[in-house]
């Protein structure tokens, strides 16, 4: 199996999300545990740094917030900089918000930060890039948590993904939808899994609406 996910992110409440994730490996578990890949996961890991009263936080992916957003912050070492904060966005991979003077700067610990009130998810979209076997691709919405534990995990829903013989650049590439229109509570991702081994890869789309 091999599973491509578009390298060039773009985060909007109401866009297309992608996380820059392979996997080549066949897995035909039906209660997400083995090899998944990650199609959508609103946590971003962040490095903070505070000036006075300013923290500012910086994401190595674009992080998706809104301006105004309630963000959660944990995994700081200095208390101060973790807890539920409002934000005001500074760009696509950076935000502030306000803390109190004095703190250790920069931040240490593993620090992740995720919006307080989800993200509402469409669907995914399954796009093949060339000829593929018939399989089955299956979702799973795991709650943060190692996926190698079959509690972790919550099936969401299956399609088929069709025989698709050899194309040209004058034929099309038909995807497939997998509709969900769901809510991702903070924490939660969205896994996948592919039955049968491809031979090129698919592309795989997680479409997020405004609620």
């Amino acid at each position: 199996m091999t599973i491509a996910i578009n390298q060039k992110p773009i985060f909007t409440k109401s866009g297309v999300f992608n996380t820059g994730q392979t996997v080549t490996t066949a897995n035909t578990a039906k209660d997400g545990t083995g090899t998944v890949v990650t199609v959508f996961d609103p946590q971003r890991s962040v490095t903070i740094a505070a000036s006075g009263t300013t923290a500012t936080v910086t994401s190595v992916l674009p992080h998706g917030f809104l301006n105004g957003e309630e963000i959660l912050i944990t995994g700081a070492a200095e208390a101060g900089y973790n807890g539920i904060h409002t934000i005001t966005l500074t760009g696509a991979k950076a935000f502030t918000y306000t803390v109190s003077a004095g703190l250790s700067s920069p931040a240490t610990g593993t620090i992740v930060a995720d919006p307080v009130n989800g993200q509402r998810i469409s669907k995914l979209v399954f796009q093949p890039t060339g000829a593929a076997v018939a399989t089955a691709a299956r979702a799973f919405l795991n709650n943060g948590q190692t996926n190698a534990t079959a509690a972790n995990n919550t099936y969401l829903d299956d399609v088929t993904l069709p025989l698709l013989a050899a194309v040209s650049e004058v034929a099309s590439m038909p995807s497939t939808d997998m509709v969900l229109d769901i809510v991702v509570p903070p924490f939660h991702k969205i896994n996948v899994t592919i039955g049968t081994t491809v031979a090129t890869p698919y592309h795989v789309y997680a479409v997020a609406g405004s609620y």
